[in-house]
């Protein structure tokens, strides 16, 4: 999601590494099937687009996306659990990783320069749509399964248990609970999020992170990187606020309507126009840190401060909350404007 870049990054040439790009490939594959670290499957192949060339990214991408359906292929017909499984293995995997190739690298033509000339913050969109939506075909898929139905029921079971136990409540609050609490109702409030511009938030933040986390470890390894867009620069769409707008009046609209595919797409737009002017929120806070001379401990402790903050239950929705309004407020105050040291127009003033 970063900024104002209009086609991907260039590097010298457009000749791919093969060592790197199979590196990369197997890390991938292997973090995915990885458990705990599986979200970080996106990060070596964004590594491969910046310490190396898009050629090398997007050569990393086939061969991982090669391996990785090889692997699920075989995977099922040793345990016998069909083509589902595998079929949706590799649509995630492939979609996620195609599209993350994308934002990084861009769509590479002759001699290294970009095929197509696209914003940077465009193809994180579409990325992230892409993404949702086989996130969406997934958890349908496996709402009805068998295994992840019992799942939900002695997960929201214990779950209700546990919290009544917990709590001195009379015998009409428990029954109330007990209702609200049931497997039936949870699944239906998360199915609403989901549909709600849950997993596109969920698509995005991911994008997001494993960009960053590819730009801090190709920082680290690297000297000499493919330049690329500077989130203290980054500036959301020009008519997005109004996009904001009309989407707080369909939703209002959808609400005493009934429009459950108005609400659903207008809710998923919402949260595009939510997470381009956090990225903003973000960028000016960055832009202000740049702009002053910190000592190195004063930044640790930032940077510290910012992950307790993103632990943090209750306060890293109030930090998300006032970043949002922060790239909100940009559109009528100049919060990145530099200053002016030049001398007043009139003399003597």
């Amino acid at each position: 999601m970063y900024p104002n870049d209009s086609a991907a990054p260039a590097s010298g040439g457009n000749t791919a590494a093969y060592a790197p790009a199979l590196v990369c490939a197997a890390i991938s594959v292997v973090l995915i099937r990885s458990g705990f670290l599986s979200f970080c499957f996106l990060i070596p192949l964004g590594y491969s687009a910046l310490a190396y060339t898009p050629a090398t990214a997007w050569l990393a991408f086939g061969i991982a996306a090669s391996c990785n359906a090889v692997l699920s292929l075989g995977l099922s017909l040793y345990y016998h659990t069909g083509i589902t499984g595998p079929g949706l293995d590799f649509l995630y995997f492939t979609v996620m990783a195609m599209g993350f190739t994308w934002i990084m690298a861009g769509g590479t033509g002759e001699n290294g320069k970009p095929a197509f000339r696209i914003r940077t913050v465009y193809r994180f969109i579409a990325a992230a749509a892409a993404g949702a939506l086989v996130f969406l075909g997934v958890f349908m898929g496996t709402r009805t399964d068998a295994g992840f139905s019992g799942f939900i029921q002695s997960q929201t079971e214990a779950l209700a248990s546990a919290y009544i136990a917990s709590s001195d409540v009379d015998a009409v609050r428990r029954s109330f609970l007990e209702h609200w609490l049931s497997p039936e109702r949870i699944l239906e409030a998360v199915t609403m999020v989901v549909f709600r511009g849950g997993a596109l938030a969920s698509v995005f933040l991911l994008l997001f992170i494993s960009r960053q986390a590819a730009l801090v470890i190709a920082r680290l390894f690297r000297r000499r990187l493919t330049p690329g867009g500077d989130l203290a620069g980054f500036h959301a769409p020009v008519h997005t606020i109004w996009v904001l707008s009309f989407c707080l009046l369909a939703i209002l609209l959808a609400q005493v309507s009934g429009m459950q595919m108005l609400a659903i797409a207008a809710w998923n737009t919402l949260v595009v126009c939510v997470m381009l002017f956090l990225a903003q929120g973000g960028g000016i806070i960055l832009y202000s840190l740049a702009r002053r001379p910190l000592p190195p401990l004063v930044r640790l402790g930032f940077n510290v401060l910012v992950v307790i903050v993103i632990f943090s239950p209750v306060i890293n929705m109030l930090a998300l909350g006032g970043l949002v309004l922060l790239g909100i407020a940009e559109n009528w105050l100049p919060l990145r404007a530099p200053k002016q040291n030049r001398p007043a127009s009139t003399p003597g003033l």
